[in-house]
């Protein structure tokens, strides 16, 4: 039979909701020996992936070794040092009503979601100040502090660059996943992604306040979903893993390790190998453990 209706977010690369049909559920007695219909969604797995740096900074990082080394940081702290984020909106139903003079009722007639979006998300600033200063020199290269001209840091007025908008926006890649990390449940591809402020406040400072510093980075944005979403967030996610997830349905012979992935993210710490045990420059407590021997009672297993 011939596919006549688009499925949309109810597809093949995302978690779909389970049948619940069979069970009773709170209707009566609820019967908690079937523990399975209650599987929640938990919230806290997320990840972000930088798509696309604004290409007036990746022109400068080629004009400039430092600026390249900022991008390059800038994108890792993004991605590497995510814990979340907050600005993703509702989809909303707007109403006529239709009265008779006395009595009411309301019909939809308008569903909305706001697309000039805010999202901010929580990263600890480090000694140097990378976002601050990454963020202002963004900034101000699209428009100087005092003659609000655009100036891309040189690039326009030495011929390098045309002005644009799509010269200026980040593309950014935000997946939420369940509690194993594996399966995607949503994703939201943001584009035309711009910073919004450099917080240089940070620097406000007192003798006896001694802390660290978090800080909120801020993008407005676009925010885009559907199934070729889904589709490139899956492939994303496997990416960070390392594990293929045929079916995100049935995890049961339908999960694939993907070697080829050498800097896949650990999710199973038992076995993790830290820094201090790797055999650096004779270093590390693999470099302790060759100098008590290799035999079974001097290794830990975990380390092979």
């Amino acid at each position: 039979m011939a596919n006549v209706i688009n499925k949309g977010i109810f597809n093949d690369y995302s978690i779909k909701p389970k049948n619940l049909t069979q069970y009773t559920s709170f209707r009566g007695v609820t019967d908690f020996s079937q523990i399975g219909k209650f599987n929640q969604y938990e919230s806290g797995y997320q990840f972000l992936s930088v798509i696309q740096l604004p290409p007036f900074m990746v022109a400068l990082g080629e004009q400039d070794s430092t600026i390249k080394q900022m991008n390059q940081t800038f994108k890792d702290t993004l991605e590497y040092e995510f814990r979340g984020m907050d600005g993703l909106q509702d989809v909303q139903a707007d109403t006529f009503s239709i009265t008779d003079g006395i009595n009411e009722v309301r019909m939809i007639n308008k569903v909305t979601e706001d697309t000039s979006i805010t999202v901010s998300m929580p990263y600890f600033e480090k000694t140097g100040g990378l976002i601050a200063k990454y963020t202002e020199y963004y900034l101000t290269g699209i428009k100087d502090l005092k003659s609000q001209a655009k100036t891309y840091h040189g690039l326009i007025k030495n011929g390098l660059m045309e002005p644009s908008l799509e010269n200026e926006v980040f593309t950014l890649m935000y997946y939420a996943t369940d509690n194993t990390m594996l399966r995607l449940e949503k994703a939201v591809l943001l584009a035309n992604c711009q910073l919004t402020r450099a917080e240089n406040s940070m620097y406000n400072g007192n003798r006896s306040d001694i802390n660290n510093k978090e800080v909120s980075i801020e993008f407005n944005a676009f925010p885009i979903r559907g199934v070729l979403v889904d589709k490139a967030a899956k492939a994303l996610l496997e990416d960070i893993t390392g594990v293929t997830v045929a079916n995100p349905n049935s995890m049961v012979g339908n999960t694939r390790v993907n070697t080829s992935i050498t800097n896949a993210a650990v999710l199973d710490s038992t076995g993790y190998r830290y820094g201090i045990m790797r055999n650096e420059a004779g270093a590390g407590i693999e470099a302790l453990y060759s100098k008590l021997g290799s035999d079974d009672e001097n290794t830990d297993p975990t380390m092979n």
